[in-house]
């Protein structure tokens, strides 16, 4: 039976950080020359680790409190296995971590939770308790998710207790171990049993940091079982060397050749994925990845580095290990384009460890898209179909869901094609290449229909069907702007070492751009794109240039900042492509010319823009249930005015409003430049949009003498029966602060135009509630 020695010191060498073998024992194989010394040295070094296995790692989790006293109810939640160290970090005495507390300083202690067995069970007992309101063990024991989230929602020390103590008491696994609580101040551990109501006091304890049974210089506590797959181990190895194996072979079992370098160590997978946690599903992931056994008589040869499989640190072994293949049916499509698969789950899996055991890394977003049910488990696959069969590789877990990569086509869809454009499969720029167009436009009709029921709560019987998306014959070549990225052309560790050897001129000289492109599906890497499909042919044209200029600057050191990445910009105006994010640029839109920035947003399909005017227009001059014309019209987030210039020959009075006051000048100065005077524009602030006290010049037609009357209005003052609202918000949607800024105005008509269905969904919701 073949064995890897290392496996048994992963997570357990407190003098050496690699965890895999001390550094004098490495003195020693290297510097002893006598066989029979060098087997004496060895078998009491490894006698010392046995023993050292004994001694198990203290992890704690904490509760801080902010001694700032513009922050009196700023609390902090963590996990640790230093809590002297740890708190430095949070005050600043230390450079390195706790830089997500720096407002809030100073802090100090109010409890620390001690008696965890290991990484995992005190990350688990950290994320139920930094989100009381998601965790379903802790909403089970309050027995009502509403009262979860409300408690998760107040702030205050006496708020963290009374978590505290639902899950000492009331939440498994976590009633069930021997966790004991230490308070710093006797004001606090009074306070947890006023919360808890008489609750059993004997596991707590008041004293300082330095007095507590886990600090440095303090006697050891009783020792834990070891795992008792270690003790085998070791005894083979032990038997090994008694049997007078040789030093060289006896390295070579360990470390897989003779006298290893630290560098060597610290490189080994099963180092980094053991350094910091003797937890059962690390050890089994390394095992299963990384350690092959097999038959042989005395030695063993380590596993050629080539072969293994690195399994992230922060990976999640549960409900599927690293790069578990499955084969799946694709159920639907998300409106970013990625599969939707339902895999039904092993009845034996632990779904409460699999909730509570992420860490804080959990999507919200998704979790509230795709509810958790016990026996399905989501997975989003990219460049599928609904109905293909497909068979996929995992390589990430969340609470709810998990991410895979698409292997292999088994039953591929008849609407299937080749995408245009080779990088489709890994660019994150396009979703929708691979399948026909036709089918394309029917499930974002789908889509949109789906998030308005699921996400917005509508009925079908109650709610109008969606209508058919509406396309142009421009399928390729129509984006007018686009925004390539570029990393950091080298680490500021690099430009300093470089800067040290040649000087600030030749070391700006070091720099070499990377890939200029954008980011891939589901990570944060770079593509390099050196055409775009989607992108203009003027653009196209453009981008070779801009790549290699960009390049160019680089190796002379003309970068402003060498250490960090930028995006760059390619605008096509009419034709004339324009890079610097300052310059005005114009736009034609059915016979109205807009002025802007290059760098600001506008429409980016030119060929989409006149029918999505129409539309909106359309809407917005329809006749109310009871007849009456709409007069007046209000564009917010009216940007460099183009509703509402391209409205204004509808309606009697049209006014956009805007927060950015450089904005609504912009706006000005487009309705001079195409002689549009029924059409104003005005700044308003976020918290009272409709309030604005800036005149409105109203030029209106008399009906009886067709004369002119320009007179000034307030947006308060229009007539509400005739007036109509246009609303094109952002990505993110409205904030719940406008949307009853607009309920209270109460206009006759509300026209919703916007780029994200999921927030139109969410927001129609409040609208019409």
């Amino acid at each position: 039976m073949q064995i890897d020695v290392t496996k048994t010191f992963v997570g357990s060498d407190q003098s050496f950080n690699s965890g895999c073998y001390p550094m004098k024992s490495m003195q020693a194989l290297s510097s002893v020359g006598d066989p029979t010394s060098q087997d004496e040295v060895i078998i009491q070094e490894l006698t010392n680790k046995e023993e050292d296995l004994a001694k198990t790692r203290y992890f704690h989790c904490y509760l801080l409190r902010s001694a700032d006293p513009e922050y009196p109810l700023k609390t902090y939640i963590g996990f640790t296995t230093n809590p002297q160290r740890r708190l430095r970090q949070h005050n600043g005495e230390l450079v390195s971590g706790a830089r997500r507390t720096k407002s809030g300083r100073p802090w100090e202690y109010v409890a620390v939770i001690d008696g965890f067995q290991d990484k995992v069970t005190a990350m688990q007992f950290e994320w139920a308790w930094q989100h009381v309101g998601r965790s379903k063990v802790f909403r089970e024991a309050v027995g009502c998710d509403k009262l979860a989230r409300k408690m998760k929602r107040k702030r205050g020390v006496k708020a963290r207790l009374d978590e505290l103590n639902i899950l000492l008491n009331d939440c498994p696994p976590f009633n069930t171990f021997p966790l004991r609580v230490y308070f710093l101040e006797s004001e606090c551990r009074d306070l947890f049993c006023d919360v808890a109501e008489g609750a059993d006091c004997m596991n707590m304890e008041i004293c300082s940091l330095d007095e507590m049974p886990f600090a440095k210089g303090q006697p050891v506590r009783k020792e834990l079982p070891r795992t008792e797959s270690l003790s085998p181990m070791m005894g083979n190895a032990l038997d090994l060397i008694r049997s007078r194996t040789s030093t060289t072979s006896l390295s070579k079992m360990i470390f897989g050749r003779s006298r290893p370098s630290i560098d060597s160590v610290t490189r080994n997978p099963l180092f980094r994925l053991g350094l910091r946690s003797k937890s059962s599903w690390a050890l089994s992931a390394v095992a299963e990845a990384n350690v092959h056994e097999s038959q042989s008589d005395n030695t063993a040869g380590a596993v050629d580095a080539n072969d293994q499989v690195k399994v992230p640190f922060k990976f999640k072994p549960y409900p599927f290990s690293y790069h578990k293949e499955l084969t799946v049916r694709i159920d639907s499509l998300t409106n970013l384009g990625f599969g939707i698969a339902r895999v039904e789950l092993d009845e034996n899996t632990d779904t409460d460890t699999m909730a509570s055991g992420t860490a804080g890394i959990s999507n919200e977003d998704h979790e509230k898209e795709h509810p958790y049910e016990p026996t399905k488990w989501v997975v989003f696959v990219p460049n599928v179909i609904p109905g293909e069969l497909v068979q996929i590789r995992i390589y990430r877990n969340y609470a709810s869901y998990s991410d895979a990569d698409l292997l292999q086509i088994i039953e591929p869809s008849p609407d299937r094609i080749e995408p245009q454009c080779s990088l489709a499969t890994i660019c994150g720029g396009c979703q929708y290449q691979h399948i026909k167009i036709d089918r394309q436009r029917k499930m974002k009709t789908m889509q949109v229909q789906d998030l308005f029921e699921r996400l917005g709560g509508f009925q079908t019987n109650e709610f109008p069907t969606v209508l058919d998306t509406l396309g142009t014959e421009e399928v390729f070549g129509y984006r007018s702007k686009i925004t390539p990225h570029y990393e950091a052309p080298m680490t500021k560790k690099e430009r300093k070492k470089a800067q040290n050897d040649h000087g600030d001129t030749i070391a700006s000289k070091y720099c070499e751009i990377g890939s200029i492109g954008f980011k891939q599906k589901a990570s944060r890497r770079l593509v390099d794109v050196p055409f775009c499909h989607i992108a203009t042919p003027a653009i196209n044209d453009e981008l070779e240039k801009v790549r290699e200029d960009k390049r160019e600057e680089a190796r002379q050191g003309l970068l402003k900042k060498p250490t960090k990445g930028a995006t760059l910009l390619l605008r096509d105006s009419d034709g004339v492509v324009e890079t610097d994010h300052n310059v005005y640029v114009n736009a034609t839109v059915k016979d109205l010319t807009f002025r802007f920035q290059a760098g600001n947003f506008f429409q980016n399909n030119p060929f989409m823009l006149p029918k999505m005017v129409d539309l909106v227009v359309d809407a917005a001059t329809k006749e109310s249930p009871s007849g009456k014309s709409m007069t007046h019209l209000i564009d917010c987030y009216c940007g460099s005015g183009l509703f509402a210039l391209g409205s204004s020959s509808s309606f009697d009075v049209c006014v956009g409003i805007e927060v950015n006051q450089k904005a609504v000048e912009e706006a000005r100065e487009n309705a001079a430049l195409n002689g549009i005077q029924n059409c104003d524009f005005v700044s308003a602030s976020a918290e009272a949009i409709f309030q604005s006290r800036d005149p409105v010049r109203a030029v209106t037609t008399k009906e009886s003498a067709g004369e002119c009357e320009n007179k000034d209005l307030l947006v308060c003052d229009f007539p509400r029966e005739s007036t109509v609202v246009v609303v094109d918000p952002p990505r993110k949607g409205c904030s719940e602060e406008f949307l009853q800024q607009l309920n209270d105005y109460q206009p006759a008509r509300v026209v919703y135009m916007s780029c994200d269905p999921a927030t139109q969904a969410r927001d129609a919701k409040l609208l019409v509630s």
